[in-house]
């Protein structure tokens, strides 16, 4: 009986089990995503994403809680909870990246999940990128002028988030007088929309008299660089007025002295009391009291006004320390703080300048008068009166000035100049001092030079004019002949001949750089190198003159005729210019080729020779006349083989018959020393002109704002040595952006072709010395947008120092105002070009191209033109964020001596820094006018005195370079000797 009950239960049971006690499945936890992404994100600003927790199994199982690896990611708290079999419950994951670049951390989910190892957590693997906050203010500066004591003036902060995502701005205030400017918008972050402009409102509430300044400092991650934009006011109390409210000398020569004055008002009904004047933080007592006014009973009358002088005399280069001038002036019987007006100066170079401190006419006959001018250069931040210039004889009495102006204005960053004339009455030595009273604002100062000249009794010079007519023939339109206009000394004495030149009026196809005076010993002669350029096609006249020491025939006149012509025949190249040739070296040849580009023959009936016919000889197999086939061109040789020193000039002549031979000019300089001397005359400026061409590609964004950002560490080698800079910016984009993924801003959509940027003039174009807030304006000006994908740098460099653009205030080819790029380019300066990209360059032309247009610029001359570039490295290795190495831009570098850095560079302060010595060197450079054959053998002298050390020989531009502190005092004049080879 006992087997049959346990039987019978063990029947019982596994019935249950089969009808309704089936097995279940484990409990099961899966959490989607399994790998979270985040969208790249602002450092500092916070995206949210929800994770999904599923029980995908049969037995219910409990979170106890979730945590993250990194600070960056956060899960918030909860109290553990039991997820019943197929239950889903969200979870919340915040990201907020605090650095750049790749984020990876993991979401770690603690449960009793039975598919979850023995440790209890689930991992989900979380990635999303950290990036820097790109962020425009538009607003360089706020200058709230001048507000009385407790009341309160607004203005405006335009902030621009040029992200596709939000961005964090938290607006702050810094400096001394932080506490006398506020916002209703600093109390705690704001968050932008994608491309929002938020204007943010700044307050002036003077709390104290005198100047108050500022930064507004608008943050946009935790650990970036702040944006700083200056902000100024100026406190008084209501009763008074002072005129102006801030003295800036602006800068003034070491050891020199400069006056301003300043005026103060009593807008009250009521006398106030005056107890004078006292200089506060005045410690390198560069400032001081000029003249202070006594006034009766020490008051000052309702309505009255006083006016104060105030001196400034630098001992050091650089700015000044501000001062402050307080002026007690109060109502009587108050006790309340006196005025303070700020006071600033800078000492260095004098902002206004005579191109030279002395001014030599050496040796001019009894008899003839020699002008030339003094030119003054205005540096300063405002324009500059020029008054009474005035001429003291010191010895002799032959200077006189030649239509001196009572008064001349000079505007800031150009120039005038005030002439001299010299006529001797009798021979010996003359000089003089030119006194140039200059006010600028409220400052006045004084700059002298030196004014030197010797006259000297001539015998009626014989002379002959050789052409007697400089007939240019015919030259195709737009190619250039030189040919020469000369005066030969034909007699037994010397002659005097000055004031070589064309005469104004002739066609504007001729040109011609004047010689300058000169002393014609027997025999010898002087040229002028005229240049002929017709434009099109036709007749053109001009006229050459000269003086020479004759009382009768002393006016020299060459007349000047070439005519322009289109055709099939031309002679290349139209000049040739053999340069300096030794006598002991032999004789140099170049070719000429003869082109025959008619369909048809062309009958050659001669050629000639005209001018220093012993010098030059042509070499050719054509026998006259020579019938020149169809499409075809001949070579001819053409050898120089000076026979004596000096200058030698030809014109070669080929005649078809028309009565008007196609001329080819020859220009040559024989040499008889196997040494070389050059000479200078060290400027008085240091004047560099500085394009950046800035990529303007969809990969910049991040390097755009860092160079803005680092533009204080590229200005400061220059600023140390005193250089006038001019620094503009274009792109990369040469047409307009195609859209689609980005707008550029500036009013070109990317396509500057040139164009300065911004060409809608939303901010000055050309930055110099007297710009104001120039870091923030350097840095508006280079973000330029990332809308381009065709980077072509060296083109576009190209095409902004080019005509139409070089030198038109606008742009013809499009309708948009004041677009061009005129002023920025100057003669005497040197040129730099920095390109900051991250492509190849995709223009048309080979780099070679680009070097001879640089040095074309300066005239051949390629000390004065430096070419550098922050680009992708030839090692693309260390730099991965590079779409490509910049092969051009390093060729072309490399090639003028510049400096390449990587964009990739972490230290971009230092990179700009290196950049900007470079250019500062080359403006310390001397360029020689041939190789050195020793170089161990070049002997430098400055005025006289023969200097050994603090210069080097730079081999990359064949120059002198100066070092630091070394480099010759402007006026100083300086010679060059080496050997050189053949």
């Amino acid at each position: 009986m006992a087997e049959l009950r346990w039987a019978s239960v063990a029947v019982c049971l596994l019935t249950v089990v089969a009808v309704g006690c089936e097995a279940r499945e484990p409990s099961k936890l899966s959490v989607l995503p399994r790998d979270l992404e985040f969208n790249p994100s602002p450092i500092g600003v916070a995206r949210v994403e929800k994770v999904f927790l599923v029980n995908e199994g049969g037995e219910p199982l409990t979170i106890h809680g979730a945590t993250a690896t990194a600070s960056s990611l956060e899960v918030p708290s909860f109290e553990p909870f039991t997820l019943e079999a197929g239950a889903t419950r969200n979870l919340e994951v915040r990201f907020t990246p605090d650095v750049e670049g790749p984020v990876r951390v993991e979401l770690e989910v603690r449960t009793d999940a039975s598919n979850v190892g023995p440790e209890g957590v689930l991992r989900v693997k979380v990635s999303g990128q950290g990036v820097r906050p790109l962020l425009e203010v538009r607003t360089a500066s706020i200058d709230f002028g001048t507000q009385a004591l407790g009341e309160v003036r607004e203005g405006t902060l335009l902030v621009h988030n040029l992200m596709g995502t939000d961005s964090r701005v938290r607006l702050e205030f810094a400096g001394a007088d932080a506490d006398q400017f506020s916002s209703s918008e600093a109390s705690a972050p704001r968050v932008l929309s994608p491309g929002e402009v938020r204007a943010l409102p700044v307050f002036f509430e003077p709390k104290r008299l005198g100047a108050a300044q500022a930064l507004a400092r608008i943050s946009v991650c935790p650990g970036c660089e702040p944006l700083d934009v200056p902000l100024s006011g100026q406190a008084i109390a209501s009763w008074l007025e002072v005129t102006p409210s801030r003295v800036d000398f602006g800068r003034v020569e070491r050891g020199n002295f400069a006056e301003a004055s300043f005026t103060v008002r009593n807008l009250g009904s009521k006398p106030l009391a005056y107890g004078g004047v006292k200089l506060l933080d005045n410690a390198s007592g560069a400032f001081f009291v000029v003249k202070e006014p006594t006034l009766p009973d020490g008051r000052l009358a309702p309505g009255e006004v006083m006016e104060l002088k105030l001196g400034f005399s630098p001992t050091t280069r650089g700015p000044v320390h501000e001062a402050r001038l307080e002026l007690d002036a109060r109502p009587v019987g108050t006790t309340q703080p006196g005025l303070q007006v700020p006071l600033a100066g800078e000492g260095g170079a004098a902002c206004v300048e005579p191109q030279t401190r002395a001014l030599d006419f050496g040796l001019v006959a009894e008899g003839m008068s020699v002008t030339r001018e003094v030119r003054l250069l205005n540096r300063c931040r405002t324009h500059v009166l020029l008054s009474g210039p005035t001429l003291t004889p010191r010895s002799g009495g032959d200077f006189l000035l030649t239509h001196a102006p009572a008064s001349l204005s000079i505007p800031a960053g150009l120039s005038a100049s005030v002439p001299v004339t010299f006529q001797p009455r009798t021979s010996g030595a003359s000089e003089a001092g030119l006194t140039l009273q200059l006010h600028n604002g409220h400052s006045s100062f004084t700059e002298e030079v030196r004014v030197t000249g010797t006259g000297k009794v001539f015998s009626p010079c014989q002379y002959n004019v050789e052409p007697a007519t400089v007939d240019f023939g015919s030259v195709p339109v737009d190619a250039e002949v030189t040919l020469s206009a000369a005066v030969r000394n034909i007699g037994a004495t010397e002659c005097y001949l000055a004031g070589m030149q064309l005469v104004e009026g002739s066609d504007a196809t001729f040109a011609a750089d004047e010689p300058g005076n000169t002393v014609l010993a027997p025999g010898q002669r002087a040229a002028l190198l005229v240049r002929f350029k017709p434009s099109a096609e036709g007749e053109f006249s001009g006229l050459a003159e000269g003086r020479v020491n004759h009382p009768s025939n002393g006016h020299v006149l060459i007349p000047l005729r070439g005519r322009g012509v289109r055709g099939c025949f031309s002679v290349q190249p139209t000049h040739l210019d053999f340069g300096v040739t030794r006598l002991a070296c032999g004789p140099k040849s170049r070719e000429l080729v003869v082109h025959n580009k008619c369909p048809g023959p062309t009958t050659l009936t001669g050629m000639g020779l005209e001018g220093d016919l012993s010098d030059f000889k042509l070499t050719h197999g054509l026998l006259f006349p020579a019938v020149l086939g169809p499409n075809s061109e001949t070579r001819i040789q053409v050898t120089y083989e000076p026979r004596s020193d000096g200058d030698d000039t030809a014109a070669f002549r080929f005649d078809l018959g028309t009565g008007s031979p196609y001329t080819v000019g020859v220009l040559g300089r024989g040499v008889l020393k196997n040494e070389q001397t050059d000479e200078f005359i060290r400027s008085t400026k240091t004047q560099v002109d500085v394009l950046f061409v800035v990529d303007n590609s969809g990969s910049m964004q991040d390097e755009q704002q860092l160079l803005g950002e680092n533009f204080a560490a590229f200005l400061s080698p220059m600023s140390l040595e005193g250089v006038d800079y001019h620094i503009a910016v274009t792109t990369t984009g040469v047409e307009r952006s195609s859209g689609g993924w980005a707008v550029c801003p500036g009013g070109a959509e990317g396509g500057e072709n040139g164009r300065f940027f911004p060409v809608d003039g939303s901010s000055p174009r050309i930055i110099t010395p007297s710009t104001p807030s120039a870091a923030s304006v350097f840095a508006y000006n280079t973000r330029v947008g990332v809308c381009h994908w065709n980077e072509m740098g060296l083109e576009a460099m190209y095409r902004a120092l080019s005509e139409p653009l070089v030198f038109n205030e606008d742009d013809p080819r499009t309708p948009l105002a004041h677009d061009g790029n005129a002023h920025f380019l100057r003669q005497d300066a040197s040129l730099a070009v920095i390109v900051v990209t991250d492509e190849e360059d995709f223009s048309p032309q080979p780099v070679s191209f680009y070097e001879t247009f640089l040095e074309g610029l300066k005239g051949g001359d390629a000390s004065k033109v430096v070419f550098s570039a922050i680009a992708g490295p030839k090692d693309l290795g260390s730099c991965p964020k590079a779409s490509s190495s910049g092969h051009r831009y390093i060729q072309l570098a490399e090639a003028t001596g510049g400096v390449v850095e990587s964009i990739c560079t972490p230290h971009w302060a230092d990179s700009l820094k290196r950049t900007a010595e470079r250019i500062s060197a080359s403006t310390r450079g001397f360029p020689l006018s041939e190789r050195p054959l020793d170089t161990s053998r070049i002997e430098v002298r400055v005025d006289g005195v023969e200097v050994k050390t603090g210069w080097t020989y730079d081999g990359a531009t064949h120059s002198i370079l100066f070092q630091k502190g070394a480099v010759p005092a402007p006026g100083s004049h300086v010679r060059v000797t080496y050997p050189v080879d053949c």
